[in-house]
């Protein structure tokens, strides 16, 4: 008896040893990493990283970037079924602890032991919230410790329903995606809140190890994943037999669409380049911003058609390149943008990258300061071999076809697009005051490089643009009136707020009579000169360009409503073989504007 009670004095005195030794072990440990813990409130304010979209004038998605993949949902967009899933296999005492599990700890360590591996976690919703948002994702016991500490300051900071909808819209799902909204829309092709019980479960049993039990890796031990996590759910409750076996008899239907490609990927480009380069947006891919942009996207797509076949048929005239891009003439709005044949061959962007020699698509310029110094289109000028002293040395001007016509009117001059009166018509007016037009129309000259007759031509020392090219075309389009183009319209952040919003500013830069008298003498490149080809149906004017050796070919032109140009050529400069501005270039730019101004009324030039 006196052994008996000996031994029971010892377990007694062991076991208040033991539990001495550990509270003084926890107040240790409590007082040792306490003071390192981050402040749970934080999580309040927390704004995991969020794609942003860029859209289209009609709010379609053009691109989707992001750091993480990831769409944040208010915690009413997500279905009771997904909550409770979520719950029943991850934390099912999810609503009864204070942030850690003993029972799911204590389970999880016999389990262990008697498997001689660590078969399942022991950490709550709230550890795996904490260790996302604040621990890295090593196993050590003191990032275990503050875990644990961390989910109870975060259970007695937070409500339930914070932490589970953090929860929800953070974690890693797979194929990219975080959060629910995010992973639904990958595997199912639809918005979280829609949703059914089957789909659900799927969803909530990826979470333990996403890699694995992606459908799309492994389709099987995905839905009997999905199995397990219904029959949790109608052990503890949360679903009823009926609907039990009705989620287990339906099929899933999982999303087979493949993430598109950019749409118009030239133009979102060009987009990421203001947002980045004038506007100063930092971090883009994480900031959850809206884009709304000027692009019609039907509009897109038919350019992207027609340049496309437009190339096709040229091909065999050694045309490998081509570029287009549609202004809406009275805000500058850019409708369509294609930088070339194949955005996934070449992300170089002709329309905004690409200097070239403009050849007779320079001419207009100089019959508008003509026009301002009192000649009129019917006045004559002679057609003649002539040449130019330049330096110490004599420039003589040809023609393409090496012709001489003689007494020509300036209109027909410029329909036919003939060199000599444009070199001569330059020499009379002035080049100094040619090129202050230009430049003020946006063509990029330099005022001493290009301080010569050979820019009658296109002969210019840096080349231009189209897109520079068609913002000058549409000055005549616009009654004078110059508007620069519009890639972007507003920028909305995560919130909702506007933090950038696009404003047309016009400027005069000639007057209303010069630049209608212009837009009529371009209207005859289009009738009778060389531009036939782009006649649209509708009113119309343009100018074909055909610089030396048939290296550039262009047609740039315009109606009452919009302004367009198409280039094309080689990347490298090499000759095509004679191709000129008034062939495919022309096409192209009669079939994209008969387009866009189908079931339209046609509107005269002015």
């Amino acid at each position: 008896m006196k052994v008996i009670k000996t031994i029971i004095l010892s377990l007694i005195t062991l076991i208040l040893v033991l539990i001495i030794a550990g509270s003084i072990l926890t107040i240790v440990i409590i007082l040792q990493y306490l003071p390192k813990l981050p402040d749970p409130s934080l999580l309040l304010r927390y704004n995991p990283p969020v794609k942003t979209t860029i859209y289209d004038a009609k709010g379609r998605p053009l691109a989707d970037l992001y750091a993480e993949k990831r769409i944040i949902v208010p915690i009413k967009n997500i279905p009771q079924h997904l909550k409770d899933a979520v719950v029943a296999i991850e934390d099912e005492r999810f609503y009864s602890h204070s942030g850690i599990d003993l029972r799911g700890i204590a389970r999880a360590v016999y389990k262990a032991i008697r498997a001689g591996t660590i078969t399942e976690g022991g950490s709550t919703i709230t550890q795996q919230l904490a260790r996302n948002v604040f621990l890295t994702l090593e196993r050590t016991p003191s990032r275990k410790i503050m875990e644990m500490l961390l989910a109870m300051r975060i259970e007695a900071t937070l409500s339930k329903d914070e932490i589970l909808h953090l929860y929800l819209n953070i974690i890693y799902l797979g194929e990219g995606c975080y959060g629910v909204e995010s992973a639904s829309r990958t595997y199912f092709g639809k918005s979280v809140k829609d949703l059914d019980l089957a789909e659900s479960a799927l969803l909530a049993g990826i979470i333990r190890s996403p890699e694995n039990y992606s459908p799309f890796k492994n389709r099987d031990l995905a839905i009997s994943r999905q199995r397990i996590v219904l029959k949790k759910m109608f052990e503890l409750g949360f679903i009823d037999e009926k609907e039990y076996k009705s989620a287990l008899k339906e099929e899933l239907r999982f999303f087979t669409g493949k993430e598109s490609y950019w749409k118009a990927p030239y133009f979102v480009d060009y987009v990421l380049s203001i947002l980045k380069n004038d506007l100063g947006f930092k971090d883009i891919e994480k900031n959850g911003l809206s884009v709304y942009t000027t692009i019609d996207l039907d509009i897109q797509r038919k350019a992207e058609e027609v340049l496309k076949e437009g190339l096709e048929k040229a091909k065999g005239y050694n045309v490998s390149q081509g570029a287009l891009v549609l202004l809406e003439n009275s805000n500058g709005y850019i409708r369509a943008m294609v930088g070339g044949r194949d955005y996934r061959e070449s992300q170089f962007n002709r329309v905004t990258q690409a200097y070239r020699q403009p050849g007779s698509a320079f001419k207009p310029f100089i019959y508008a300061v003509a026009i301002q110094e009192g000649w009129k289109p019917e006045d004559t000028i002679v057609d003649e071999e002539i040449s130019f002293k330049v330096g110490n040395k004599w420039w003589t001007p040809k023609n393409y076809d090496e012709k001489f016509r003689g007494t020509i009117t300036l209109k027909d001059a410029l329909a036919y697009s003939i060199n000599i009166p444009a070199v001569k018509l330059l020499y009379e007016v002035g080049i100094d005051k040619v090129l202050d037009l230009a430049i003020k129309m946006g063509v990029p000259l330099d005022r001493s490089l290009d301080r010569n007759l050979a820019i009658a031509l296109g002969g210019l020392t840096n080349g231009v643009t189209p897109l520079q090219l068609t913002q000058a075309f549409s000055v005549w389009a616009n009654g004078g009136i110059l508007i620069k183009p519009v890639a972007i319209k507003v920028v909305f952040d995560r919130e909702g707020k506007i933090l950038y919003k696009s404003e047309t500013k016009p400027v005069r830069v000639i007057d209303t009579d010069t630049a209608k008298t212009i837009a009529e003498m371009l209207e005859n490149v289009v009738k009778y000169g060389t531009g036939r080809r782009a006649n649209c149906g509708h009113p119309c004017a343009g100018k074909t360009g055909t610089t030396s050796d048939y290296r550039d070919a262009w047609f740039v032109g315009f109606t009452k409503r919009y302004t367009a140009c198409v280039w094309m050529g080689n990347d490298d400069n090499k000759p095509t073989s004679r191709v000129t501005g008034g062939m495919f270039p022309a096409e192209v730019w009669g079939r994209l504007m008969g387009y866009v101004l189908a079931n339209t009324q046609p509107l005269p030039l002015f």
